[in-house]
C-alpha cells in the first residue's frame, strides 16, 4: 500500500484581487470541447477550450454581423457587418458572408447590401452546402400605404419587412427566396389589397402591427434555421414575440403564393407560438415569450430531440424582467399540419422545459444572447450582453463558467473591470459548443496560446486544494496498445481523468466510473493518461498506445 495524496475537485481560489474575466468555474461534467465566439466589437472569431485557452482563431476584415458557424472540413462561415452605403441600418446589421477557411484564406463571399435590401443578424448552412440567410428589404412609405399600412404608423424611412433567400456559394446564385411582404393581412383600409379579419387569419402578418414607435424595422427577425427532415424553416422575431415555421418545399413562386410546397399552403405560417394576441388567439396573459434570440431545431438523438429550443431574453416581461432557456415542442398532426387549440392558438400551451437561475432576475440579457443543446445532454448558453457563457447539466448545474475578456479593440487583463459603455463592453451574439471529436475541430491545427485575457491567473484548471491522505494502491493500466478499452487496475472512482495526445491536447475526458475506459474513438498513436486525485508511481500521468 503507498501513501498518496488525494486532490478533490474544486475550483481554485487563488490569493489574487477579484476575478473578473475568463473561467469561473469547470468541472469534469462538462462537455469536452471548444466554445466558438466572435466578440461583438471583433473581427477576429474564437475557439477556447474548458480551461478558456484560445485552441485557434480566425482573423476578418469586419466585425461580426452577427452568426458564426463552423464547418466540418474547418471552414468558418461568418456574418460580417458591411454597410456598402446601404440607409437599411439597425441593431444586428449585416450586408455579407464570408467562408474563412483554416489557413486564414477567404474561399468564398457574398455580399448583399445596397438601396433596397441588407442582410442581418444570422444564417443557417444546410446539408446540401446552400446558406439561408435574413435580410431587410426597404418598402416605401407609399408603398406601405398602397398596401393597407395606417399612414401614422409609416414615417419617411419607409418599412423593412424581412426575406429568407438561399444562396448557393458554388454558382454564386440566389436559388430560392420568401418575402414576408407576400403574406400581409390588414384590417385598417378596406380599399387596399390584403384586406380581411386578422383573427381569421394566423398563417398571415398583420401589416399593422407596431411596436409603438412606427419602427421602419418592423419584424426583426434574429434567427433562421433548417430541418432537412420536415423541409421546413424555423424564423424569430423578437419584435413580435414569436416564433414562426414555415415550408421551405416550395418554388420561389409557391413561396409568394398560398399554395404549393409538402404543406399545399405555399408561403404562409404553418406555426407560430409565443404570443397568441398578435393573431387574435388570446390576451397580453397569453404571452410566453420575450424578445427571444436563437430559435432552432434540438438534432435527432440529442435530449429533447426535434424540439426547439431558444433563449427567451425576458424584455418587458412582468412582473420582473428576467431572462430563461425554453425548449418548446409543437404538436404534429398525422396529416402533418400543425395542431391548434379549441381557442385558435397554436399547441403547446407551455414550454417543455425551462431553465431559469435561482435567483430569475440574476440572469438577463435584454437583447442578442443563444441556447443550444449539446450531445452529452448539457446546455450551452451564452447571457449576450455581459458576455458570459455558462454551460448546465441535466439538472440545471452549472458544470462551466465563463467571462468573454474581448471589448472593443482590445483584450481585458484579469482583474480589469468590464466597460459598461455602448461602444466598449464584451457581449457576443452567440455562442456554439463543439465536441473534441467534431470533424471541424478534429481537422484544425490547434495550438494552446494560453487564456483569452492578459496577465491571467496561472493554474486555473489544477486543482489545489483540500488535500488528505489515503491508503490506496497504485494506478495500472493495460493493455497497451488497446484496440478500444483501457482497463484501469485500482482507480479512483469518481476522479477525473483526462487524456492528453502527443502534442498536450485534451482529447477526452470525464469522471471515472468504473475499471476501464473506452477509447474507441481514439486514433492510432501514442496517448497519457492523467487521473486526477490518482498516483502512478511518483505523479498522475501514465501512457499507453492505441491500435
Amino acid at each position: 500500500m503507498h501513501k498518496i495524496l488525494i486532490i478533490l475537485l474544486l475550483f481554485v481560489s487563488h490569493s489574487y484581487g477579484q476575478r473578473t474575466v475568463g473561467v469561473f468555474q469547470f468541472t469534469p461534467d462538462a462537455l469536452p470541447g471548444y466554445a466558438l465566439f466572435a466578440p461583438s466589437r471583433s473581427p477576429i472569431t474564437y475557439l477556447i477550450d474548458n480551461c478558456g485557452e484560445q485552441q485557434f482563431y480566425w482573423q476578418s476584415a469586419y466585425n461580426p454581423g452577427n452568426s458564426v458557424e463552423l464547418l466540418e472540413n474547418g471552414t468558418l462561415i461568418r456574418a460580417c457587418r458591411f454597410a456598402n452605403g446601404s440607409p437599411i441600418s439597425a441593431g444586428g446589421a449585416g450586408g455579407r458572408i464570408e467562408a474563412i477557411n483554416l489557413n486564414q484564406q477567404i474561399d468564398w463571399f457574398f455580399e448583399y447590401s445596397n438601396d433596397t435590401v441588407r442582410l442581418h443578424h444570422d444564417f443557417e448552412v444546410m446539408d446540401n452546402g446552400n446558406v439561408l440567410m435574413i435580410a431587410w428589404e426597404l418598402k416605401t412609405q407609399q408603398e406601405a400605404i398602397n398596401e393597407g399600412r395606417d399612414p401614422l404608423l409609416v414615417g419617411g424611412s419607409g418599412l423593412w419587412p424581412d426575406h429568407i433567400i438561399e444562396y448557393n456559394p458554388i454558382t454564386d446564385q440566389i436559388v430560392w427566396r420568401w418575402n414576408a411582404w407576400d403574406h400581409l393581412i390588414q384590417e385598417f383600409d378596406s380599399t387596399k389589397p390584403n384586406y380581411g379579419v386578422v383573427a381569421d387569419h394566423p398563417e398571415l402578418f398583420n401589416l399593422n402591427f407596431d411596436t409603438g414607435n412606427g419602427a421602419a424595422d418592423w419584424q426583426h427577425l434574429n434567427s433562421v434555421a433548417y430541418n432537412e427532415d420536415l423541409d421546413q424553416i424555423a424564423l424569430c422575431s423578437p419584435a413580435w414575440n414569436e416564433v414562426y415555421i414555415i415550408d421551405h418545399s416550395t418554388t420561389t413562386a409557391e413561396a409568394a403564393g398560398h399554395s404549393g410546397g409538402n404543406s399545399g399552403k405555399g408561403g404562409d405560417i404553418l406555426w407560430r407560438w409565443g404570443n397568441p394576441e398578435m393573431y387574435g388567439a388570446g390576451t397580453d396573459a397569453d404571452q410566453q415569450l420575450f424578445f427571444q434570440h436563437d430559435a432552432h431545431w434540438i438534432p435527432s438523438g440529442y435530449r429533447h430531440e426535434n424540439k426547439l429550443i431558444l433563449f427567451n431574453n425576458g424584455k418587458n416581461r412582468v412582473p420582473e424582467e428576467y431572462s430563461s432557456v425554453d425548449i418548446i415542442a409543437p404538436s404534429i398532426l398525422s396529416n402533418g399540419d400543425y395542431e391548434m387549440s379549441s381557442t385558435g392558438s397554436y399547441l403547446p400551451v407551455t414550454a417543455d422545459y425551462i431553465y431559469t437561475a435561482p435567483v430569475p432576475t440574476d440572469f438577463y440579457s435584454r437583447i442578442i444572447s443563444s441556447a443550444d443543446m449539446l450531445p452529452n445532454g448539457n446546455i450551452i448558453v451564452d447571457e449576450g450582453t455581459q458576455g458570459h457563457f455558462f454551460e448546465i447539466d441535466s439538472l440545471d448545474n452549472v458544470v462551466w463558467d465563463y467571462v468573454n475578456p474581448v471589448v472593443q479593440d482590445s483584450i481585458l487583463a484579469q482583474e480589469q473591470v468590464i466597460p459598461g459603455t455602448a461602444v466598449l463592453h464584451n457581449s457576443a451574439f452567440r455562442v456554439r459548443k463543439l465536441a473534441h471529436d467534431y470533424p471541424g475541430v478534429v481537422v484544425l491545427p490547434l495550438t494552446s496560446m494560453g487564456p483569452l485575457e492578459l496577465n491571467p491567473y496561472p493554474g486555473i484548471c489544477e486543482t489545489q486544494l483540500n488535500v488528505s491522505e489515503q491508503d490506496l494502491e497504485p494506478i495500472l493500466v493495460y493493455p497497451s496498445p488497446t484496440a478500444g478499452v483501457l482497463f484501469v487496475k485500482n482507480g479512483a472512482i469518481g476522479m477525473p481523468y483526462t487524456i492528453c495526445n502527443s502534442l498536450g491536447q485534451v482529447i477526452l475526458y470525464g469522471k471515472f466510473n468504473g475499471n476501464s475506459i473506452d477509447v474507441n474513438k481514439l486514433d492510432s498513436g501514442a496517448y497519457f493518461l492523467s487521473i486526477l486525485g490518482a498516483s502512478i508511481g511518483v505523479n498522475s500521468t501514465t501512457s499507453f498506445f492505441k491500435k
